[in-house]
């Protein structure tokens, strides 16, 4: 592969990780990283999470497919949400109910269906991303899922109800579902975390879940806000300014050596996580920096757009890369 073919490397990629990686900035830079290769893609927000919208330069997201950013020469990215409801509706008018009671049923029925079927609120929305699609709506669907701890239970809904559900209209779309997701020419998951042991352990947990019980192939892995690698941490404050020739207070060796210090120790944290993660989840890896800014703009998401298209990281270097 170039470094950018895996981008459209299947019709679907849901991207999840733990809450607070950056998984949704992930996704939407995953989003426009695709369409400046020339495709059309529709984002969709499985959480409605506000600012994603304006973030890849367009208005906040509803329940409306509309244009969010043209990429001059190149594709555009779409965006929405799929709220359960709208989700049952375009599934009640699949299946050839009329307008009035369809909207009657969509109102009043689902809250008492999905008490009584675990599972279905999420199984309708992925039926959406499904026959979307199916009708080829856009050359990517990126699907932004919920943090971590709801992403395994949303991807699965669609086992979990094909086993307890035998027959009729919900099976069928289990079913069909799942062999959505256990189609990587379909449908591949992105998984993101941070390069500490927390986030890394639930990402080689979800890694684990994603291939096993849902049966999904993995797109390239995305360490986030990675610091940078910096050479001279090794070298005291003492040594750096004897060779500039710079004369230091003991107050201010004392200080740089504090934070050159904490400086190395966290690289050196960094190094082992991420090789910890390479030998455990065993895929590509992209790696994005850290962006020091309280507020993310267009202008970062450009940034995290550019890094994904650098050269993949292979697993077994994970632990040297910086």
């Amino acid at each position: 592969m170039a470094d950018s073919d895996w981008l459209t490397s299947t019709q679907v990629a849901v991207v999840a990780g733990k809450g607070g990686v950056g998984s949704s900035t992930v996704a939407a830079a995953y989003a426009l990283a695709a369409a400046r290769t020339g495709a059309d893609v529709l984002f969709i927000s499985v959480d409605g999470r506000p600012g994603m919208g304006p973030l890849l330069g367009g208005r906040e997201l509803d329940d409306t497919d509309h244009i969010l950013r043209k990429v001059k020469g190149a594709g555009q990215v779409r965006g929405r949400t799929i709220p359960a409801e709208q989700a049952f509706g375009d599934y009640l008018e699949l299946r050839g109910v009329g307008g009035v009671l369809r909207r009657a049923a969509s109102a009043a029925s689902l809250p008492m269906i999905a008490a009584a079927t675990p599972g279905l609120e999420h199984l309708l929305v992925l039926g959406k991303v499904k026959e979307l699609a199916r009708e080829r709506a856009a050359d990517l669907i990126v699907v932004d899922a919920p943090p971590a701890g709801h992403a395994a239970p949303f991807l699965r809904s669609a086992t979990g109800l094909s086993d307890v559900v035998q027959s009729g209209p919900v099976r069928d779309q289990a079913v069909e579902v799942d062999e959505m997701l256990r189609d990587p020419q379909r449908c591949k998951a992105m998984i993101v975390t941070l390069p500490e042991e927390t986030p890394v352990t639930e990402a080689i947990e979800l890694a684990a879940e994603f291939r096993g019980d849902i049966g999904l192939a993995l797109l390239p892995v995305v360490a986030n806000a990675c610091w940078p690698d910096r050479g001279g941490l090794a070298k005291t404050p003492a040594m750096a300014a004897r060779s500039h020739k710079v004369k230091l207070s003991p107050a201010t060796k004392a200080a740089l050596a504090s934070s050159g210090e904490f400086g190395w120790a966290r690289v050196e944290r960094q190094r082992h996580q991420l090789a910890r993660l390479g030998r455990e989840i065993g895929e590509p890896m992209a790696m994005l920096p850290r962006l020091p800014t309280p507020r993310l703009t267009i202008h970062h998401l450009g940034l995290l757009a550019d890094q994904l298209v650098e050269p993949l990281v292979d697993p077994a270097d994970a632990g040297s890369a910086g």
